[in-house]
């Protein structure tokens, strides 16, 4: 299993909610986050990202599908 990044969320809570919303459509995700807890915040400044979002290769285009839909909605609706 080759896994590929399919998202790059600004924050932790976007990243559950994606993660979550990709297991409900039955894909498995995995979350990797680029902080350092110890360094207070210094590699969100280095890097706009709070970290990414690894699905299967074979589930990235409709694990991309997913997402594009679910930021469109909410953008639509000013939630995000």
């Amino acid at each position: 299993m080759a896994l590929k990044s399919v998202y790059k969320p600004d924050t932790e809570l976007l990243a559950m909610s994606l993660k979550s919303l990709l297991e409900q459509s039955g894909i498995q995700a995995m979350l990797h986050s680029f902080q350092i807890p110890w360094y207070d915040g210094l590699a969100k400044m280095m890097r706009p990202e709070w970290g990414e979002i690894l699905v299967d290769e074979d589930d990235y285009e409709q694990a991309k599908e997913i997402i594009d839909n679910f930021l469109a909605s909410q953008s639509d609706t000013g939630h995000i």
